[in-house]
C-alpha cells in the first residue's frame, strides 16, 4: 500500500498506532535521521486530516452516542463496512502502480 519510502512512512504509522504522533516523529527521526526521505513531510500532511477525525477528535466524540442511539452491533457493522471499503480503496486505487 505504500510503494515508495514504506519502511520510513510505515514506521511512522506503527509509532503512531502504538502510543501518539509524537512516537511515530521519534520513530521516523531514528531510521532516518538525515530527513533524506520525503516520509516526514507525508507524514504531516497526513496528521492534518487524520488527527482531527480518528486521533481523539470526531470520531472518538461520536463513538458512544452512535452505539447508545443504534446499539452496538448496527455501529460495528459500519465500522466494518467503512474498514474494509477504506481498504479496498488503499489497495486497489492507491495500491502498488506497474511503471
Amino acid at each position: 500500500m505504500i510503494p515508495k519510502y514504506w519502511f520510513e512512512r510505515g514506521i511512522g504509522d506503527f509509532g503512531q498506532s502504538t502510543g501518539v504522533a509524537a512516537t511515530g516523529i521519534m520513530l521516523m527521526r531514528i531510521v532516518d535521521p538525515e530527513n533524506k526521505s520525503p516520509a516526514m513531510t507525508a507524514y504531516g500532511y497526513k496528521q492534518i486530516l487524520f488527527e482531527p477525525m480518528v486521533g481523539g477528535g470526531l470520531i472518538t466524540a461520536v463513538a458512544i452516542p452512535f452505539i447508545i442511539q443504534f446499539g452496538s452491533i448496527p455501529v460495528l457493522i459500519v465500522s466494518t463496512i467503512l474498514l474494509i471499503g477504506f481498504w479496498c480503496l488503499g489497495v486497489f486505487y492507491f495500491g502498488k502502480k506497474k511503471e
